[in-house]
């Protein structure tokens, strides 16, 4: 059997979902799913922010800004799984054939999303306590949550935060409406919730595994 790494693995996994995408397009003469592309590609910013900083031997305040790119990007990354939204029959496309298409970069999306989180929690391990670093990564899932909020039902993009006036009025008659302060409140709570059993179940998956490697090696 083939052993791949994880990066060998997700790039494989891309060149499934891409080659998926590009089918359709010359099957059905549209353009239907094409934004997933840009999508794919704003999920692999964070995870390839992080995979150089993990190189880093340690951190310093310069590195801040890019600290800060890869939060605002990091939401991209799960946000592909709400692109299920889009999913409809679409002839002469098959409604299952757009099923697996949209899952695959979801799919990918997630995958990139957790290794790029786990990656920072690593480096961030020698600066924090343990508790510290449990709050944080429970912050950072609530804000993440959050920005897919913005991003889904308000349309914004990492990138808005260059303006950050607009996206504050926003955010403000968001949070101030108490119909739209339930909607929010309660999608960012059970999103929050949804992508952190995921977590943990990814992290106690690598235990297990790890355990076994090292069970095996004695």
């Amino acid at each position: 059997m083939i052993k791949l790494n994880f990066k060998q693995l997700v790039y494989g996994f891309t060149v499934f979902a891409v080659s998926l995408c590009l089918l359709r397009m010359f099957k059905s003469d549209a353009r239907s799913y094409v934004f997933m592309l840009w999508n794919l590609f704003l999920a692999f910013v964070p995870w390839w922010i992080s995979s150089y900083v993990k190189q880093k031997h340690s951190l310093r305040w310069k590195d801040a800004p890019l600290l800060l790119v890869w939060l605002l990007f990091l939401p991209n990354a799960p946000y592909m799984l709400t692109d299920l939204f889009h999913l409809k029959h679409r002839p002469p496309i098959p409604l299952w054939f757009d099923l697996v298409l949209i899952l695959s970069f979801a799919f990918i999306g997630l995958l990139v999303f957790y290794r790029s989180l786990k990656d920072m929690i690593t480096c961030f391990k020698k600066y924090m306590s343990a508790g510290m670093l449990a709050c944080t990564t429970y912050a950072v899932f609530g804000l993440i949550s959050f920005g897919l909020y913005l991003g889904r039902f308000l349309r914004f993009n990492s990138w808005d935060i260059m303006h950050p006036g607009s996206l504050g009025k926003a955010c403000c008659r968001l949070l101030l409406n108490e119909r739209s302060l339930k909607d929010v409140t309660a999608f960012t709570l059970i999103f929050s919730a949804f992508l952190l059993f995921l977590f943990f179940m990814i992290t106690q998956l690598e235990r297990k595994e790890e355990a076994v490697k090292n069970a095996d090696g004695l």
